[in-house]
């Protein structure tokens, strides 16, 4: 059944047909979910990032432009190869910002195409909350500071890297840890129009800081609560740790034994209910040593209830 356009360019449902509040509610929820499934990128430290940091999406959503150096951006392929530059870009996936070049794939461009040094202009990010790691990227084109990328916290530079006149971009990393938890944003600027008057960049990657690791001689030896409500007695003899755990009722419903390895910040082992107790599983345990104490399991079979210990 059609509807009927309406001189107010507004559909009309045909007389008889009506949708309920629940439909509209649960339309609208559904577009939300959508648009932000399409807009938004989740990174591994648990916030969304409303721009793109890789160019795949063919366009440069999330960044705001000023001049005219980015005009025909992102660059599709390996256009300095297409043009026999002899420095190929090495970019990663199928998008990049090439500013020499001037192909995307649309009508009327072909591969190789240029618009050359003259223009200029910035790219910039959306605002972000600087996590507590890394952000790594492929860059390239100028050696300059007239071409670069940067790092803005509160709208200052904190960081910045160049290219090494070549097309071919490479990959640095910057440590994020000394500005988390500010506002940050990643800048892309051109303000040359000389020789290597562009700048190249590509794949923006944000890694969390690693746990450091736990010194053996962080004893954990002692009486820990978890969170399934037991006691648990742990000693640790080097590189090994054993414990004895009940449930608060003396052991009654449950108790358990562990053998485990301290590898690094990790303890892997396995562990066994005990007869003192009614329930009789086992199964395998890896721990995540947090700190001298707090511990975690990152993995549990067999049924194992708690997840989390601390003294």
């Amino acid at each position: 059944m059609k509807g009927i356009l309406n001189k107010g360019n507004e559909v009309s449902l045909p007389q008889g047909v009506r949708f309920s509040g629940i439909f509209y509610k649960s339309l609208t929820i559904l577009i939300f979910f959508c648009v932000g499934f399409l807009f938004f990128s989740l990174e591994g430290w648990g916030q969304p990032i409303r721009f793109t940091l890789d160019f795949e999406t063919a366009d440069l959503r999330g960044w705001t432009r000023t001049g005219n150096a980015f005009n025909y951006q992102p660059t599709l392929g390996d256009n300095p190869t297409a043009r026999h530059r002899g420095q190929p870009s090495r970019h990663q996936g199928r998008y990049w910002i090439g500013g020499y070049e001037k192909y995307q794939g649309l009508p009327g461009q072909k591969p190789g195409n240029i618009q050359g040094d003259g223009p200029k202009g910035t790219l910039t990010s959306l605002s972000f909350t600087i996590p507590s790691g890394t952000l790594s990227f492929l860059i390239g084109g100028g050696s300059s500071l007239q071409t670069r990328v940067e790092l803005l916290v509160l709208g200052q530079r904190v960081l910045h890297a160049s290219g090494r006149n070549t097309e071919t971009m490479h990959r640095i990393t910057w440590n994020l840890t000394p500005y988390a938890g500010k506002a940050g944003q990643i800048r892309i600027v051109d303000e040359s129009s000389g020789g290597w008057g562009h700048i190249n960049v590509d794949d923006f990657r944000f890694a969390r800081a690693e746990q450091p690791p736990i010194s053996i001689s962080s004893n954990l030896t002692g009486r820990w609560r978890c969170n399934d409500g037991g006691s648990y007695f742990i000693r640790q003899v080097g590189s090994e740790l054993w414990w004895y755990g009940q449930s608060r009722d003396a052991g009654a419903t449950w108790s358990n034994v562990f053998h485990g390895r301290i590898q690094e910040n990790q303890v892997i082992g396995r562990w066994a209910d005990v007869p003192h107790g009614k329930i009789q599983n086992a199964g395998e345990m890896s721990l995540q040593i947090l700190g001298a104490h707090k511990l975690r399991a990152t993995r549990r079979t067999g049924g194992f209830g708690g997840s989390e210990w601390t003294r």
